[in-house]
Parts: C-alpha cells; structure tokens; sequence
C-alpha cells in the first residue's frame, strides 16, 4: 500500500472535518433532543442534517483508503471494493441512525447504553484511515487490530442492514421508498413550506403535531401560525384541558408556558395544567431505575417548566405547591 500525496490529503481532510462534525454538532444535538423526552420523530430531520455530512466525510476518506490499495487484502476487483466501501458506509451510517434515535428515545434503558456506539463506530472508522493512509507517518503501527473488528462490524451491519431494508421495502412498498426519499431530499423545509403544511392542518385530527410546533422549537412565524390553527378548533379549551388531562403531556405543557393566554383561560385551563404537571411528576423513575443523567436531564426540564407555569397560574387560584413538592422529593438527591 502506497498512498500518493493527494490521497494521502484528501483522507486527513476528510477525517478531521468528520471529527470535529462528531465532537461539536452531534453531542450537542443529542443533549438537545435527549432532554425534550420526546413522544413523536421531530428528532429524524435534525439527526440527518448531522449525521449524513459525517458519514459522506467518513465515506470519502475510506474511499481513499479504497483508491490506495488498503482494502486489497480481500483480494476483491478495485470496482467491487468501492462498492463494497460504498455500501459498508451507509450501513455504518444505518448503524449509527439507529442508535441515536435508541439515545433520544431509549424507552425504559438508560441512554448511556447507547452512547459508546454513537461515538465508537465513526472513530474507529476516522483512526482507521488515517492510520491506513499514514503509514510513512508512523511506520511500524499494525492496524490489523483495527482493521478485522472494524471489518467483521462492518460486513454484520451490511447483512442486517440489506435484511432489514428488504423487508421493510416489503412492506410499505413504493410509498414507503417515495416517503424516506422525499424526507432525506427535504431536509430542512423552508417556513413557506411549514406554513403551507401548518395550515392543512385540521385542529380535530392533528391538534397533538400543532401543539409540538406552537411550541419554542420552531421560528416565531411558525408558532404562531401553529397557535391561530390551534384557536380556530371550536372547542379549542375543551380540547386543550382534555389533552393535558389524558393527552401527551410535554407538547401541551410547552404550549402552555409559550402561548400568550387570556384571563378566561388562564381560569379554564389551570387546573388541567396542575394535572398534566402530575402526571408528569407520577411518571419519573426512582432514582435506582434510571442514570444520573438522566434524572439530571428531567429535573432541569421540570425545574424550568414548572416555574414558568406556576407564575402563569398564580393568579387563578390554583395551589401547585403539592405537586411542586412532589417533583422535589423524587428528583432531589436523598440526603
């Protein structure tokens, strides 16, 4: 294996811009989302607009590795090895989808568990290639340490990957294929576009996905747009109460601390508010169920939430304090 110079450079640049993608847009994205506990994939779009960038960078550089003879030891044709280097970075890239949705989204596990993978398959590529196309650099160096797990990991994320996809093509058909190719070409909608879907809409059947964009995760066009949708259901504080009452609760209490509210409901909707606060307080794990980051993550989530709310509220007449002192006693440490 002799790498020439522009390979050699292309490879390093690939892996170092993939490294700082890793260490500087993703964690951020994963604390992000991780603490929104969401119920519902607004999580997807931001996930791809990190990830496919670092695996096109990673893709890139195995590709050099590819055009300079590292993968000949397979003793595969060079037009079959590029394929192969093709297919085994999206796979990777798969991978690592998946276990960043398990991350945002981990159910009854800790999030930790997930974690090593998100970070792990992407270095262990980037170290890879550069110890691959560097070889002059650091003479001596074996890599088959890295190169047959990185490889066997590779080939079982291929074979599960083409499993997994056939099946699923399988089943959704050609809609389901249209669907992830329009979302991917898509990626970040303009706000003419969310306003248009904003305003298809119907308040009685989509009145959850409303809530989620009134809330502060999108531009102010959007939330309110968002909101006047949600006003124009003509039942809207029955509805409201009723989805904090038995609804999702995260969505509906955002709403809540965002929207600008009238006196009348203000009165309307505070208590339905209390209730939502205590379903949410009733549905964090004991401290022995769960990771510390996690409890972390629900006790600044509540801490900010419940302050903004009861200062909304105060002047109903309603008492938060119970459940104020039932959120302390499960996320405040024993002493």
């Amino acid at each position: 294996m002799n790498p020439s110079p522009l390979v050699q450079i292309i490879g390093n640049i690939c892996v170092g811009l993939a490294t700082l993608v890793l260490l500087i847009p993703l964690p951020r994205m994963l604390s992000h989302y991780a603490s929104k506990h969401l119920s519902d994939d607004q999580w997807v779009t931001p996930a791809l607009l990190v990830l496919i960038p670092l695996w096109l960078l990673l893709m890139g550089a195995l590709l050099c590795v590819t055009a300079s003879g590292g993968f000949d030891w397979l003793r595969l044709g060079r037009p079959a090895l590029y394929t192969l280097t093709v297919a085994a970075s999206l796979s990777l890239a798969v991978v690592t989808f998946v276990f960043v949705g398990l991350y945002i989204r981990p159910g009854f596990t800790p999030s930790a568990l997930y974690a090593p993978v998100i970070y792990l398959v992407p270095l262990a590529t980037g170290l890879l290639v550069v110890l691959s196309v560097n070889q002059k650099l650091a003479p001596g160096i074996p890599i088959q340490w890295l190169r047959w797990p990185w490889t066997i990991f590779a080939a079982l994320s291929l074979v599960v990957g083409v499993a997994g996809l056939g099946c699923w093509v399988v089943r959704t058909g050609r809609s389901g294929v249209a669907g992830i190719a329009h979302r991917i070409a898509n990626l970040g909608p303009s706000s003419r576009e969310t306003l248009a879907q904003i305003s298809a809409l119907d308040p009685e059947t989509h009145f959850e996905s409303l809530l989620w964009r009134a809330s502060g995760s999108g531009n102010r066009e959007v939330r309110e747009a968002a909101t006047a949708r949600l006003r124009s259901h003509p039942s809207f504080l029955e509805r409201m109460a009723g989805e904090l009452e038995s609804g999702h609760v995260e969505p509906a209490l955002a709403f809540l601390r965002d929207a600008a509210l009238t006196p009348a409901e203000e009165a309307r909707l505070a208590r339905p508010a209390r209730t939502a606060m205590q379903r949410w307080v009733d549905r964090i794990p004991a401290p022995n169920f769960t990771t510390k980051k996690h409890l972390k993550d629900l006790r600044r989530w509540g801490t900010d939430m419940f302050a903004a709310l009861t200062k909304k509220f105060a002047g109903t007449g309603v008492d938060f304090a119970p459940v104020i002192g039932d959120f302390k006693d499960k996320v405040e440490p024993t002493k």
